[in-house]
């Protein structure tokens, strides 16, 4: 593993969360200054567009 992909890899493990059924997730407030968004209001409409495209497939 490349060191940038290392650094990419650890940045997610860092902020994962795991519920007591052993499922991993990740909150989007977290994610969205890990992807280096800087306005949460400019993630949030990335994460409906997914919500849509998720509900389409």
């Amino acid at each position: 593993m490349s060191d940038l992909k290392a650094i990419e890899y650890k940045r997610f493990e860092d902020i994962k969360h795991i519920n007591e059924n052993g499922s991993e997730y990740w909150s989007a407030r977290e994610l969205a200054f890990a992807l280096d968004y800087v306005q949460w209001r400019n993630f949030e409409k990335v994460i409906k567009r997914a919500m849509i495209a998720c509900e389409n497939s």
